[in-house]
């Protein structure tokens, strides 16, 4: 994503950055745009601390549930976009898909350690195996134990999750936008480092829904508008829902012709200022003319596609 010396100044205005004197004064990090950042050093440290205190008694579910001794660490907890997820192909991917909020979600393990555990689980001993497509019976041993650590680590975060679906073709991966309009590609990586008898894998928990702490987030807004930035004119527009045309048609448009959109009054939409989403909306009418009304505001920079 490109962010413009506008978006720079917006974000700045609305607490998402520091001021250019405070950067000057202690230098400046690099920055990888394609990793979100939305959660401060407490909401972070938060949920790190939710997620080390379940580890013991996923450990003792586990063992009771497998026969085998499975020890958990907690590895790195990062932002991501769910558009760069799976950009790269992968001959024999091994994923629990299932949806978390009623949007898409994904745990993603190494093939070669997925047939090592579930050999384990099924008491075979010797070598590691090289990766491969998991047979239907492993299937569903790998999905019933993927499923029990999902959830364990879900109800940390107060989350609630459900059809859970083993992928092992990347078509059937699916992606983030299959929630709708108000689809984010926002996601919080959970990292385990489990090591299941001999056999030490990381497995990749991807979530949505895990919103950052509000009183944190309101902390960091400044306290009044700089006054030279007051009187500062920017866009602001509401994204309503387009249609689909042919390319004759589109071809064959003259001036005067009327193309119907599929928005109809009370649908959702987004509000965007310089190529952020400034805030959820509902499309209405007021005193005669089209407007929006705004239902929750989330200043964020908009998905690359």
């Amino acid at each position: 994503m490109t962010v413009s010396p506008a978006t720079d100044t917006l974000l700045s205005v609305l607490g998402r950055a520091r001021p250019a004197r405070e950067i000057a004064a202690q230098g400046v990090a690099a920055r990888d745009f394609a990793r979100p950042m939305r959660f401060g050093r407490e909401r972070t440290a938060a949920l790190r601390l939710a997620l080390k205190r379940l580890l013991p008694a996923l450990e003792k579910r586990m063992d009771e549930m497998v026969g085998l001794r499975v020890v958990f660490e907690l590895g790195e907890l990062a932002e991501v976009d769910a558009e760069t997820l799976f950009a790269r192909p992968n001959d024999t991917p091994c994923v629990l898909r299932f949806r978390c909020q009623k949007a898409p979600a994904w745990l993603v393990w190494d093939p070669a350690a997925a047939v090592s555990v579930v050999q384990a689980i099924f008491g075979a001993t010797g070598a590691a195996e090289a990766a491969r497509k998991l047979s239907p019976t492993e299937v569903r041993v790998a999905t019933q134990f993927l499923s029990e650590i999902v959830r364990a680590v879900a109800g940390a975060l107060l989350l609630a999750t459900s059809d859970f679906a083993f992928v092992q073709a990347s078509p059937e991966l699916g992606t983030w936008r299959e929630s709708g309009h108000e689809a984010s590609a926002h996601r919080l990586e959970v990292q385990l480092v489990m090591t299941c008898g001999s056999e030490a894998s990381v497995l990749h928990l991807y979530f949505p829904g895990v919103e950052p702490d509000v009183a944190e987030t309101l902390a960091a807004l400044p306290g009044a508008l700089p006054a030279h930035l007051e009187r500062v004119e920017v866009e602001l527009s509401a994204c309503l829902e387009g249609c689909e045309i042919s390319l004759d048609q589109l071809l064959a448009l003259e001036e005067g012709d009327v193309i119907p959109l599929a928005a109809r009054l009370g649908d959702p939409t987004r509000l965007c200022v310089e190529g952020l989403t400034l805030a959820q909306a509902r499309l209405g009418s007021h005193r005669g003319r089209l407007a929006v009304r705004v239902e929750r505001v989330s200043v964020q920079p908009e998905s690359t596609a």
